[in-house]
């Protein structure tokens, strides 16, 4: 059976949901439209400097956020 792909966009969303936010939130805090998000998610990724914000936010390291991603 194939391993599970996560993706940052994966971990990011556990993040909003452990800290009681939603995504519409989320995106506020961080500049970007739901359907800027959502395109994100569909490819798994998103550029290094929202993700540095997203990082900020959620109260945590981009390394963090990266944990168990697959190349």
């Amino acid at each position: 059976m194939p391993e599970a792909t996560i993706t940052i966009i994966d971990n990011i969303n556990g993040e909003i949901r452990r800290h009681g936010m939603s995504q519409e939130m989320f995106c506020n805090l961080i500049g970007i439209d739901r359907s800027t998000y959502r395109s994100w998610q569909s490819r798994g990724e998103m550029p290094a400097t929202k993700l540095l914000k997203c990082a900020e936010i959620l109260g945590c390291s981009m390394d963090y956020l990266a944990r168990d991603v697959k190349p």
